[in-house]
């Protein structure tokens, strides 16, 4: 065990050396003969050549993280020449102008030639020459094709920005916004404004409810500004609404019915902001009593000060009342803040953020702010104990916001991922089978999802530890299309060539995409799955930690030696969850792992070089599963709202075709499969190279990528043409067929049962009234899921059943038993014909069971809400809207 002590910089003289014989450092090198290590003649050049014009030189950042107002600062002392060197990130794009700039660097390509004009055009904007340089990096395949085709990225035509402008949450936050607008609200510039952050005085702890000013709310429900809305929404939409037509999403009610919900979801929005808020109360609220009991030892109080403080500074950065932050580019101004929970447009802001409390930020002690990244950005920079640099310092992830609970245990849940090709289901669904390919589900427990994280300064770390931080988690991802009845929300295509169909391409706009930690990278091999939580305060706990504590809240609390209370452990796997355009591809012949990852990466490559994407607006993975030949790819649009690619690749029967021929030269193959590749003697590519298919984030597949394994395949897709499938109905439609389609007319009883799904968002029938041959039935509704099939019956009174409208016996097929549905019924029916009636149902419903089927009854005098929940796994959880 060694001891050392730490001395302040600021306490030592340096003095230069002569250069001729470089310090001996004997912990990381040790000589054989006396002559000791060389001297470093760049670094000796260095020091004595050029040091001396570098002294004083010094960087800042100038990001959309910087407050406004130091921003502001920063622009002011570059464009004065106090500040040598400005690092930034693409907010240089929005205008920011600096007359005597004359010289620009880009650490990397930016994403198409209208980036590069905005970018470079910051130098030289007062006539003065100007030099521009950009560093195309090895191992990013973007850098490496405009590096050899620089003449499309410096002098390339400007292409129209690529939107998907019949993204389904795009069209509803614009939407939104004209609800805003007819409404007649100014939202003010801090959340108070909106929620009413009163509460009673007198109780133990502040209980604050965080509900809507009732002025705001008044308005958003107020019937003229919804019809008022209505109306300019069909005037701003009306040219748009024929695409809107060809997507799975739309019927015509769409737009009445988002408009009526506008309201509810403005409300919704706020929930991570009340998440936050009251999170911090309790904290602060906590930490003044310890600060007040003076039982507690001088430290512990002292520990609780500057808790309070950090509880306070949240609350007050929560309120946007830190000093100069009270403009719009708060993160916690309303406007901007509905822009990044998504009800708002929201551009260039990333939506639906995490966010990490960093307690300092350069400045005072006790102070701090929010650090945002996008959702699946945050599930590995934001994981448990992950390392957080920013403004010149290090943070430790060190704990999490917990969501709240009764209990005193951790909420989580649980869901189901198919092991066979990655599709996710709710756990409430009740599916026993995957919707995708019909495989069995297994269950993972322990689900929490990633909210805020907290972290703390971190002075001193072992290279060790940081590199192996640095490893990263062990992600996984699962998919799921979203269901609009029986237009699931997913649209097929068949990938054919002139020999035939070969793969099939499943197309979904706002599909969710849920990401997984399952655990670090370098953990033991036996380790299960997830991280240790301490349940009382959300610290992430080391192994040694949890071996000290205990099981769960059910058990008895558990004390040490000492009388001290143990802590209350838990093992969780965080996630995260979003919507995304979504692409996945299944061959009809699955391919080996290798082949399969070198297909995967070369279709990548094509779709962004044909559609001028960045590598950061496309991403790939193979899917399940994980042993054996893969058949499966996921290609998902990581651009807010989508930029349409992936749409199109479904849609237009020639795109697959353009990406492949595109993907056929870059993996230096000529038109007709030519290798051009050994011709080049200057960069000779044998398997695979930077300038193909290697990049820096796949270096883990380098040994087996082999980008001739695919040659023929991809010379196939060049040849291949897309044919579409149908995109199935709306509710609207949907309601109409089951209401017209049933051989009687529908009793008023059934046709509330179907307002009552449809009104709550569950799953709608597929049929009414079908005729089961095989158990000679006819009930009212069907469902036909996943592995099982569902007769429904809704038992009516006499009154409620139409008269003489279903026929004579002899009508109906020969076998199938009367029902109170399949023969015509007196409106003065007795009890005892009731009775009957009942009987002959449960004879039919004996008949449903035993030819496979299962059966749900909504009895005359039942609650409907509590018999659906009851079977959420066949009408689903619901929809709030």
């Amino acid at each position: 065990l060694l001891t050392g002590y730490q001395v302040s910089a600021a306490a030592f003289t340096w003095h230069a050396g002569t250069g001729e014989s470089p310090a001996h450092d004997p912990l990381t090198r040790t000589y054989a003969s006396g002559d000791g290590p060389r001297v470093n003649p760049f670094f000796r050049a260095l020091y004595r050549d050029t040091a001396s014009a570098l002294s004083g030189l010094f960087a800042r950042e100038h990001t959309a993280q910087v407050d406004p107002p130091e921003r502001e600062r920063r622009e002011e002392d570059f464009s004065e020449a106090r500040l040598k060197l400005l690092y930034c990130s693409p907010t240089m794009e929005l205008g920011v102008d600096i007359s005597s700039l004359n010289a620009v660097m880009m650490r990397n390509v930016p994403p198409t030639p209208a980036n590069y004009a905005q970018r470079s055009g910051r130098a030289g904007r007062s006539g003065q020459p100007a030099l521009v340089t950009t560093y195309c990096a090895t191992g990013n395949s973007h850098d490496q094709y405009y590096f050899r085709n620089s003449r499309l990225m410096v002098a390339g035509s400007v292409a129209p920005p690529r939107l998907d402008l019949a993204n389904e949450d795009l069209v509803a936050s614009h939407l939104q916004a004209i609800c805003l607008a007819e409404a007649g609200l100014k939202l003010g510039r801090s959340i108070p404004e909106v929620i009413d952050i009163g509460y009673a005085e007198g109780s133990d702890r502040p209980e604050p409810a965080l509900e809507l000013h009732d002025h705001i709310a008044a308005a958003l429900h107020n019937a003229h500004a919804q019809t008022r809305a209505v109306e300019a929404a069909h005037q701003v939409l009306g040219e748009l609404l024929p695409a809107f037509a060809e997507t799975t999403w739309w019927d015509d009610s769409w737009i009445e019915q988002r408009v009526r919900s506008a309201g509810t979801e403005f409300d919704k929005a706020f929930d991570r902001w009340r998440d936050l808020f009251r999170a911090a109360l309790d904290d602060q609220c906590i930490q003044n009593k310890r600060v007040l009991d003076h039982q507690l030892s001088e430290r512990d109080r002292s520990f609780a000060v500057a808790r309070r403080k950090e509880a306070e500074t949240q609350l007050n950065l929560l309120k946007n009342e830190v000093p100069g932050s009270r403009s719009v580019l708060s993160d916690f101004n309303p406007y901007r803040y509905l822009a990044s929970e998504g009800w708002l447009p929201g551009y260039s802001f990333p939506r639906l953020p995490i966010a990490a409390y960093i307690p300092t930020a350069g400045r005072g002690f006790g102070e701090g702010d929010y650090l945002q990244r996008p959702r699946f950005v945050a599930i590995s920079e934001f994981g448990p104990g992950a390392l957080v640099y920013h403004e010149g310092s290090r943070y430790l992830v060190a704990r999490v916001q917990l969501p709240p609970s009764s209990s005193g245990s951790i909420v989580t849940s649980e869901a189901r991922r198919c092991e066979h090709c990655g599709y996710h289901h709710k756990a409430d669904d009740g599916a026993d089978r995957c919707e995708m390919c019909g495989e069995p589900l297994t269950t993972t427990h322990g689900l929490l999802q990633l909210h805020t994280v907290f972290t703390q300064r971190r002075e001193r770390i072992s290279s060790d530890e940081e590199e192996r931080r640095r490893a990263g988690f062990r992600l996984v991802t699962s998919y799921q299309f979203s269901k609009k009845s029986l237009r699931s929300g997913r649209r097929d295509a068949v990938l054919a060539d002139p020999t035939g169909p070969f793969a099939t391409l499943s197309y979904g706009d706002s599909a969710t995409i849920r990401v997984t930690n399952l655990g670090r990278v370098r953990a033991k091999a036996d380790e299960p799955d997830g991280f240790w939580l301490d349940a009382g305060d959300g610290r992430w706990m080391t192994e040694r930690d949890a071996a000290e504590a205990y099981g769960d809240s059910s058990e008895m609390p558990l004390v040490d030696a000492d009388g001290n209370e143990k802590r209350l452990k838990a093992r969780v796997i965080p996630y995260v969850e979003d919507r995304r355009n979504i692409l996945v591809v299944t061959l009809d012949t699955p391919l080996d792992e290798p082949v399969a990852r070198s297909l995967m990466y070369a279709l990548e490559r094509g779709i962004e070089a044909a559609f001028e994407l960045e590598d950061s607006e496309l991403t790939s993975e193979l899917l399940p599963p994980d042993d054996g030949p893969r058949k499966r790819f996921l290609f998902t649009e990581a651009a807010e709202g989508g930029a349409g690619v992936l749409r199109r690749l479904q849609s237009e029967p020639g795109a697959v075709a353009r990406a492949a021929r595109t993907a056929l030269g870059i993996c230096h193959f000529g038109a007709h499969g030519e290798d051009l590749a050994t011709a080049d003697t200057e960069r000779p590519c044998a398997r695979g190279c930077y300038d193909c298919l290697l990049t820096f984030s796949n270096q883990p597949s380098h040994a087996t990528i082999d980008r001739h394994s695919i040659r023929d395949l991809l010379l196939r897709l060049t040849t291949a043409e897309a044919r579409t499938a149908g995109r199935g109905e709306s509710r609207s439609e949907q309601m109409q067929r089951l209401v017209g389609e049933a051989e009687e007319p529908v009793s008023g009883r059934e046709r509330d049962f179907l307002g009552f799904l449809k009104e709550r968002g569950l799953r709608l029938p597929e049929a009414a009234r079908p005729l089961i041959a095989e158990a000679r039935a006819r009930p009212d509704y069907v469902f036909r899921l996943p592995g099982v099939k569902v007769a429904v019956f809704i038992d009516s009174s006499a009154q409620d059943r139409p008269a003489a409208a279903g026929g004579s016996a002899h009508d109906r097929p020969a076998g199938v038993d009367s029902s109170p549905h399949d023969r015509p019924a007196a409106v003065d029916g007795s009890a005892q014909e009731q009775s009957a009636a009942a009987e002959r149902d449960d004879d039919a419903e004996e008949r449903l069971y035993a030819a496979g089927w299962e059966v749900v009854r909504f009895r005359h005098g039942d609650d409907w809400d509590e018999t659906v929940a009851r079977h959420a796994r066949y009408f689903g959880p619901g929809d709030a809207r």
